[in-house]
């Protein structure tokens, strides 16, 4: 069995865009995907710069993953109103749903489903609730453990985990992916598979 090392962000776009390389990889027998959440954004309202910034990065993104930014969520960008971005509650959300026997996949996609294609306010407790009561979960332990303090240990300590993973192994920024087999790790150049899922299966093939 060879560990596969996923570092990501539910607010990161190029996550979002690697949505099909990391279900490759959920979907290979051999191999058993570790997540590794970054906190990159505390809760805050994106500046007019940055939103300006998301709306010429998008759909590049777009176009060499073949992922879809839905018009609600392009038309909250453009709107004058307040945008705000949290890293830190949707991880959250997903980490104890998995707790729950949710996959993190499946919490994570559901997520930026949400985000990037239905334009949601996911940084509210109440909408990712929503999002994930499509799941065959109890809604009102996932809210009871949401509101505890343990769940609020859990999601600093996998933050931490990651940060100083990232740190020992030499890499930043999301996504990245590192495969661990019989001792040594290997970053995995999925960024020149974007668009080639089939490139990308041959190459978990040969890891």
């Amino acid at each position: 069995m060879t560990n596969i090392h996923y570092f990501y962000d539910p607010m990161c776009g190029w996550c979002y865009g690697a949505t099909s390389l990391v279900q490759a990889i959920e979907e290979n027998p051999s191999m058993k995907l570790i997540y590794h959440p970054g906190g990159m954004i505390e809760k805050s309202s994106l500046s007019r710069q940055f939103k300006q910034h998301i709306m010429t990065a998008d759909p590049r993104i777009a176009a060499l993953t073949g992922v879809e930014f839905g018009e609600s969520y392009i038309a909250r960008l453009r709107d004058n109103e307040e945008f705000i971005v949290d890293s830190y509650l949707p991880t959250k959300a997903i980490l104890v749903a998995e707790s729950l026997g949710v996959s993190c996949f499946n919490a994570l996609k559901a997520i930026q489903h949400a985000h990037y294609v239905q334009g949601l306010e996911v940084y509210k407790l109440e909408e990712l609730q929503n999002i994930l009561s499509q799941f065959n979960i109890d809604m009102s332990v996932w809210l009871e453990l949401m509101n505890s303090d343990s769940s609020n240990t859990l999601l600093e300590e996998n933050i931490v985990h990651s940060h100083s993973l990232m740190q020992t192994l030499a890499v930043s920024g999301y996504p990245t992916i590192i495969a661990e087999h019989e001792g040594s790790l290997v970053k995995l150049p999925h960024e020149q598979y974007y668009g080639n899922l089939s490139g990308w299966k041959n190459l978990l093939e040969k890891v």
